[in-house]
């Protein structure tokens, strides 16, 4: 095995655990994101969720702005 083939082959492992760590961890970083915002914002009273107990899953509900909008003339 001469330099050139064990450079080639070396670099070519390190790049196929490259891709693989990306390709595996990508969506999984999104979806936690999205999640630990949404919680963050259910928690501090931003948005409300439902409890669906026919499919098991939270719901948006949609806040009542219309309450706290105040118009000033």
């Amino acid at each position: 095995m001469n330099i050139y083939l064990h450079t080639f082959l070396a670099l070519g492992c390190i790049y196929g655990a490259y891709w693989y760590g990306r390709n595996m961890t990508r969506m999984t970083i999104a979806a936690d994101a999205a999640r630990n915002t949404l919680d963050r914002l259910e928690r501090e009273g931003f948005i409300k969720y439902k409890f669906n107990k026919k499919t098991g899953e939270k719901e948006f509900k949609r806040f009542p702005w219309e309450q706290y909008y105040v118009r000033y003339c």
